[in-house]
């Protein structure tokens, strides 16, 4: 008997394994919100032994998205803070965020915050979500940025963005016109870092 049960225990991380890594790729893929019965389909399993395994949709998406999704952010964070201005850093923030945005639709959905329920993917976001408040501070503390303009506003450029790249139907100038808006928010010329 302890032979079948230790077969069972590892079938059973044989099984959590293929589920992750077939939620990676359908997550990827489609977004956060594609169907779980796609995923199990996918890796080899029923639908059951998904909510066996995981329970619910948001424990899915936190057992294999805040990891890329942080990953993917402190990137970002990086290419952020290796600029000389707090205007580079908050122009190629918001850049940044927005090609995050198109290039992977399950960092899209959790930039949207889609699904509240995963609250490890809430708190990987949560991060960037301060260092974009941070970059206005510190464009407003420069002098480089409408005092008007605020984090907020930030955010509902970002949100805008992420409801765009999920639409196939949204018009192609959508990037143009919010960017506009981000440039009527800086007070003078760009300048070059020396």
């Amino acid at each position: 008997m302890p032979a079948q049960a230790k077969t069972m225990r590892r079938d059973a991380r044989d099984n959590v394994a293929k589920l992750r890594a077939a939620a990676l790729e359908v997550f990827s893929a489609k977004g956060l919100g594609a169907p779980l019965e796609e995923i199990a389909k996918s890796a080899g399993v029923s639908v059951g032994t998904l909510y066996n395994r995981f329970g619910t949709r948001e424990a899915l998406i936190d057992s294999v998205i805040p990891e890329i999704a942080g990953n993917r952010l402190k990137e970002l964070g990086g290419k952020v803070a290796a600029k000389a201005t707090a205007r580079e850093r908050l122009e190629t923030f918001a850049h940044g965020m927005i090609d995050l945005q198109r290039d992977d639709p399950a960092l899209n959905d959790a930039i949207l915050r889609r699904f509240p329920g995963a609250t490890a993917l809430v708190e990987t976001c949560a991060a960037s979500s301060s260092l974009g408040h941070d970059l206005v501070t510190q464009a407003h503390r420069e002098g480089s940025l409408d005092p008007d303009f605020t984090g907020e506003d930030l955010f509902c450029l970002l949100w805008m963005a992420g409801t765009a790249n999920r639409e196939a139907a949204a018009p192609p100038g959508w990037r143009r016109l919010l960017m506009r808006s981000l440039d009527s928010a800086w007070i003078g010329p760009a300048t070059e870092a020396p």
